[in-house]
């Protein structure tokens, strides 16, 4: 399956049904065809990346991730 092209609005209103109890009826899209069956039924577990942890390392490294120290670059007027 091309990911590129997944109906992703779709499948989220169908996962939201699931998350709130409801069942979902069996949703057939005339370009993909059954919508219901690419939904995931059990959660996926995340997989060890070193090219990302390395990526995640070097920007912690120069800064990325750190909260500001002044509170006017949030964008906020901070008054005393």
């Amino acid at each position: 399956m091309n990911w590129q092209f997944t109906p992703y609005a779709a499948l989220m209103l169908l996962t939201l049904r699931a998350q709130h109890g409801l069942e979902n009826p069996d949703f057939e899209h005339p370009g993909f065809g059954n919508l219901t069956s690419l939904l995931l039924t059990q959660p996926v577990a995340p997989q060890k990346d070193d090219v990302l942890e390395q990526l995640v390392a070097k920007l912690h490294e120069q800064g990325f991730g750190e909260l500001p120290q002044h509170r006017e670059s949030l964008g906020t007027v901070v008054r005393s």
